[in-house]
This record gives structure tokens, sequence and C-alpha cells, in this order.
């Protein structure tokens, strides 16, 4: 039988790369290596060790700016499951970010909803995972590809949807593609490569029409699995995605701990960036 005793709990690092890569992995997450050097470089990575000094759980405070902060990335290993590592690490989190005054907010699954609902997080936006495995097209010329020099509109523009400027995570995004720009600065989509996937998101636009545009000019740009994690409020384009031949996978409820307060635009918010990036 594990022993917690036996672990150390440690600040997990670039050189740990191939360990917390491990564990998103082992539990069928689609983070790359990108995803996690982002995380690091922005946030605190922190996590539990065994006896080798093999990384078997890990967590991420991930502050957006001076406001609100995200729980990301907590991971336990499968034969450390069922201990409070998990629970432990979040709480850890939490610390982090509320010593520096921010609020933080966490996407959780219906599992993790129970639990974080004990420690003090309260519902906030009820979210599905979209996915489609086949070739998609669609294109639309109201709306074009996103450039280096658009991230200062874009990070303006998601501060007043999101509810708070992270314009650092915004500018890895756009470089990694897929991203699109609305005519007048009306909406923007950005994405990322997965592992075996393309994730969309996050998805904001001033009218359900442009969100769909931007939507179709990146399915056609595409191939292979595409995920978006889309905002339940958002039926119209739910029943889009749907039409699209998108399949509703998993839900996820974003939670805030703290004083309860409305966080963002939710009115032009149409799809989340993921569980791990808020």
């Amino acid at each position: 039988m594990n022993d917690v005793e036996a672990l150390r709990f440690d600040t997990l690092t670039p050189a740990d790369m191939q360990g917390v890569f491990a564990l998103s992995e082992e539990a069928g997450w689609t983070q790359v290596a990108d995803d996690w050097a982002l995380m690091m470089k922005q946030g605190s990575c922190i996590g539990y060790r065994d006896p080798s000094g093999r990384p078997i759980a890990s967590g991420v405070a991930l502050p957006m700016d001076d406001q609100i902060g995200w729980v990301s990335m907590v991971l336990v290993t499968k034969s450390w499951q069922r201990k409070g590592l998990a629970t432990k690490i979040v709480e850890k989190c939490c610390e982090w970010l509320e010593g520096q005054g921010i609020i933080p907010l966490l996407d959780a699954t219906p599992d993790g909803r129970t639990v974080y609902s004990q420690m003090g997080f309260q519902d906030q936006l009820a979210i599905t995972r979209w996915r489609v495995d086949t070739e998609v097209r669609g294109n639309e010329a109201s709306v074009g590809p996103a450039r280096a020099d658009d991230l200062i509109w874009i990070a303006d523009y998601d501060e007043e949807v999101f509810g708070a400027r992270r314009t650092p995570i915004l500018g890895d995004l756009i470089m990694r593609g897929p991203a699109y720009a609305a005519d007048g600065n009306a909406g923007f989509l950005l994405g990322r490569e997965g592992r075996g996937v393309t994730q969309i998101g996050p998805l904001s636009a001033e009218s359900l029409s442009i969100a769909i545009n931007l939507l179709d000019a990146a399915l056609a740009s595409l191939s292979g699995a595409v995920t978006i994690d889309a905002f339940d409020a958002q039926a119209e384009f739910t029943d889009h995605l749907a039409a699209r031949g998108f399949k509703a996978q998993r839900s996820f409820t974003r939670m805030i701990r703290g004083p309860v307060r409305i966080i963002g635009d939710a009115s032009r918010a149409f799809a989340a960036a993921g569980p791990e990036l808020g």
C-alpha cells in the first residue's frame, strides 16, 4: 500500500516536463509540451514526488492578471489516487493565488464539482465539450487570419468578455493557431494543436452570426479531430455545432471561490480556451 508520508511536496519545473506530460497522457488529456511550458512560465506548477523523485501528482496556479486566476492540471497518477492528494493540491493552488489577492476559479468535472463545492467554490457557468472526428468544411469572407499585431485589440476584447487580461496566453495561442479575427474587431477565435486533436477556443464575438463565421473559417482550415468547449447558455451556437456533426462529450462547471461576482460578459462568450486556460 502506498504511503503518502513517503511523498515530497515540491515545485515542478521545465526539468520535470517528461514527468508531468506522462501524467496528462495517462489521464487521456490532450495537452502537449507547449501547453505545459506556457503554464509553468505564467504560473506556479506544484505537485508531489515519489521517493525516486518522479512527479506523481500535479497542479498549476495560473494567474490571469492581478484579479483572477485558474486552478489547472490537477492530476494524480492511478496508483496514488483516492488518497486526498488532488484536494491538497487544489487547496495549495488556491492559497498561492489568494496570498496575492487573486480570486481562484476552475472548470470542474461533475465529480470534481462535488469536491470543490465543499472547498468553498460556487457555480458560475455550464460548459460542454463537443467533438467532431470527420473533416468539416466552411469559410466566410468576413473573417480572416489573426496576426501577431492583432494581439492588442484581441487582449482588450478578451478582457471585457473573459473578465481578465491574459495577454501572454492569447499571444501564445495566436502564434500556434488556428487564429481568426472578425472585421471591425467584432470577435476572434483562437486555438491550438493538442495531442491527437485541435482544440478551438476561446471564441468571443458580438453576435451569433459572427461566432459562426469564425468557427466555420477555422473548420475550413482543419482536418482530423476537433474539440470546442462551448458555453451551454449559447444554445443557438451549440445547436449549430450539432448540425455540423459535433457530438457532446463531457460537461464542466466553471466555479469561483471567494466573493461571488459576475466575471466578464457571458453574452459574448461562445467557447472557453479549455479547462486549463479558462
